[in-house]
This record gives structure tokens, sequence and C-alpha cells, in this order.
């Protein structure tokens, strides 16, 4: 079997180990560049040539130069090594046969390890005695771009003193009510049971939360 016989693999999506939103998952985009991210692994579809004896997963920090190759053997998913917070990360995967010969590296696809952009424009209308309803807006290219950056969810805390806050409700990021050309927008309905609340918004992914 010729080398180019080989097809390049079709690599499916990122797989992150999602921690929720939490205020022990606080970061910020200078947070110091050694922080380890949580784990990530990456999964593709197996080739269809019936002599495939494994594939290689190739990463590193720029563009067509990958620094580190892992291979998988017959497996079609790999969890990566550490990474660390804040750094941008290209990853491509190539297939081989018993022969040894491999197959050109699937589409480069990119993932930045960085928080989400924070929740914008957060305000509050009252409706009533105690109710009301929160509305906060996220930027559309955060929401929808590769894996990292974007918000997989919000998170909603309530203080009666600005200095004690509790979480009090998860928004997930694919419950808006409306969108425009830059923004998705967000509302939650609310019915205080206290005299006096404050409220702010978390937006939140797999590698922190930004408030």
């Amino acid at each position: 079997m010729r080398l180019e016989t080989l097809k390049s693999p079709a690599v499916r999506r990122y797989v992150l180990a999602f921690l929720g939103l939490s205020p022990l998952l606080v970061f910020s985009a200078s947070r110091a560049a050694d922080v380890p991210a949580p784990p990530v692994s990456l999964v593709w579809n197996a080739n269809p040539e019936s002599n495939i004896a494994g594939y290689k997963v190739h990463f590193g920090t720029a563009s067509g130069t990958y620094s580190q190759v892992i291979d998988v053997q017959n497996q079609t998913s790999a969890a990566l090594p550490q990474l660390i917070l804040g750094n941008t990360y290209y990853l491509a995967v190539s297939a081989y046969n018993a022969d040894g010969q491999e197959s050109p590296k699937s589409t480069e696809m990119v993932l930045s390890a960085t928080p989400p952009a924070p929740a914008e424009s957060t305000s509050l209308t009252v409706s009533g005695p105690g109710n009301g309803k929160l509305a906060w807006k996220h930027p559309k290219s955060a929401t929808t771009s590769a894996v990292g950056g974007p918000a997989e969810g919000f998170a909603v805390y309530g203080s009666e003193d600005l200095v004690n806050w509790t979480l009090v409700q998860n928004v997930d990021a694919t419950q808006a009510t409306r969108s425009d050309s830059q923004y998705f927008y967000f509302e939650w309905p609310f019915s205080a049971t206290k005299g006096k609340m404050f409220y702010k918004v978390g937006a939140g992914n797999a590698f922190g939360e930004t408030k």
C-alpha cells in the first residue's frame, strides 16, 4: 500500500472535563502562565481502511508545528497531556497502517485554554414586590467559537451584603432568549425572599469562570 492511499482521520470534537460553575473556579485572563488547565480529550472517527494499525495525535503551541506526538495505537480518542491556562494549542491527527505508512494529518484544530469573556450589560428590572428579571448579554463570537474562550454556561450569584455570595441559579449557554449579529441575550426571572438582594453573573467553561 502506498502512503497516499491512507485517508486523514476526521476529528470530531474536543471533550472537556467540565468542572461546573463554582466560586472555586474563578480565573482571570491575567492568571499566571504556569497554572494547569483541566483535562482535555480529543475524539475522532475511525478511518475506513481495514488495515489501520493506529493513530497519532500531533499538537503544539504554533500552527503547523507540532512539538509533541502521542501514539494512541488503535484508539479513536486521546487524553492530552497537561495544558496550561492562557495558552493556545494546535492539534491534528494522522493514521498509520501495519507497514508503518502514515496518512496526511487531519484538518488542524485550535484549542484556546482560556476562561470565557465576562457577561456584559447586566441589568435588573423589578416587576413587583420581590419579583423581577436579571438580564445580560454575551459576545456571540465568544459563545460560538472553538473550545476555550466560549461560555458553556452562566452562574447567577446572590448576596445580601455584597461580601458573601451564594450560587442561586445556573443558566446554560443554549438558553438565550434572543440574539443579534454580535450578542446572545439571556434573562433570569427572580423572586427575592430577602428585603434586599444583590446579583451578579459569572460566565464559565471548563477552563474557569469570569465574573
